[in-house]
């Protein structure tokens, strides 16, 4: 009897070893003991997401650049922030391709250490480049509707493109650390893209990341609330004549705050939430919410994505005239493309006809 309890025990501490075993080769280790799952989702969650991003964001940013330097000439003070912002977005959307080869590669980076900086860095310029140039949309829509006397000396183009150079600089500035931050790394005979950073320099990293997340998302999205709720009460107390301004002014509202709501909130809150964990539940029994935290995250970090492919909307619903030159831009297309075949086939018809001489006669 001993003898065989001797036996099962063995054995099964034997099966419990070979799960762990198992187990460990699907994991990422994180500090102290405690690891991530790596969800296999990811590898087709994301990059079908990326894809779909690629394909809308390229089509409609380079449209709305195109209209932005062809036809929407000269630009009003929003204008250039929009265009800052497609800008922004066209820059992101070109540096996908880089993503969904590495997440359909099983996250096997075969592009090199200074390619990892540079994708984590314009993923997060677009982010926070993004974030800000909403803001100052949404401040000068605030401006010109609760205060449109105020506003008349103000709203100028020049200070437009003031506000955007310095948008450009402090984002630069301010990314500039995730060129430190992100690298490569082996794992499992295979090369790690970090996209926030390794487990040695992650709580230095997590302090960096509070602070943008309080400078670069919180502060704007507090702005962005109070810019909205002044327009909001003011669309429903004052009687409004000018009609296309209220109507530009409410689809403004609704499509920042969805932006806000679906892409970067969720992302700016599981992003520091799964630092926190790596850092500090380690705890045996925190292992399966680690787990779902991490989960999470994946997801939202293909939702941080969808503002490239939705800002376009913006531009066709809340822009100053796009809509309506748009439309003239494409009818003028139509038309240049109807022309050559009119004249082609005028000239058929002519060159079909017999060719008389000087005397009466013809000839075929």
């Amino acid at each position: 009897m001993y003898l065989h309890l001797t036996l099962s025990d063995n054995m099964t501490t034997d099966l419990n070893l070979t799960s762990l075993l198992n187990v460990s080769d699907l994991h990422n280790t994180s500090r102290g003991g405690c690891s991530l799952t790596r969800t296999g989702f990811q590898f087709y969650y994301l990059p079908t997401v990326y894809i779909m991003v690629f394909i809308t964001g390229l089509v409609g940013n380079s449209l709305a650049i195109w209209m932005f330097v062809c036809h929407m000439r000269p630009w009003s003070s929003i204008s250039v922030y929009m265009f800052n912002l497609a800008l922004a977005d066209f820059c992101y959307v070109l540096s996908l391709p880089f993503l969904i080869f590495y997440y359909f590669n099983k996250t096997d980076w075969i592009f090199g250490d200074v390619m990892c900086r540079l994708q984590r860095f314009i993923f997060h310029v677009n982010l926070y480049g993004s974030i800000l140039f909403l803001t100052c949309i949404s401040v000068h829509r605030y401006t010109g509707v609760v205060h449109p006397l105020k506003s008349l000396g103000r709203l100028k183009k020049k200070n437009a493109v003031l506000t955007s150079a310095l948008v450009w600089v402090v984002v630069v500035v301010g990314i500039s650390p995730i060129l430190y931050y992100s690298r490569t790394g082996e794992k499992r005979n295979a090369t790690t893209c970090y996209d926030t950073t390794t487990e040695d320099e992650l709580p230095g990293y997590f302090i960096y990341s509070m602070c943008m997340t309080v400078f670069g998302f919180c502060v704007p999205f507090v702005i962005i609330l109070g810019c909205y709720g002044m327009i909001v009460k003011s669309l429903i107390c004052k009687e409004m004549h000018n009609a296309p301004l209220r109507r530009k002014s409410i689809h403004l509202v609704i499509i920042v705050l969805a932006v806000f709501a679906v892409s970067y909130l969720p992302f700016h809150v599981m992003k520091n939430l799964n630092m926190r964990a790596r850092l500090y539940f380690q705890g045996p029994d925190m292992c399966d919410f680690n787990n779902r935290v991490y989960a999470t995250y994946q997801v939202t970090r293909g939702l941080a994505s969808l503002n490239s492919c939705v800002d376009p909307i913006l531009y066709f619903l809340a822009g100053d005239t796009f809509r309506r030159k748009l439309s003239r831009a494409t009818k003028k297309q139509c038309k240049k493309g109807e022309h050559p075949l009119q004249s082609r086939s005028e000239e058929t018809a002519l060159n079909s006809l017999p060719e008389y001489t000087g005397n009466g006669g013809r000839h075929p």
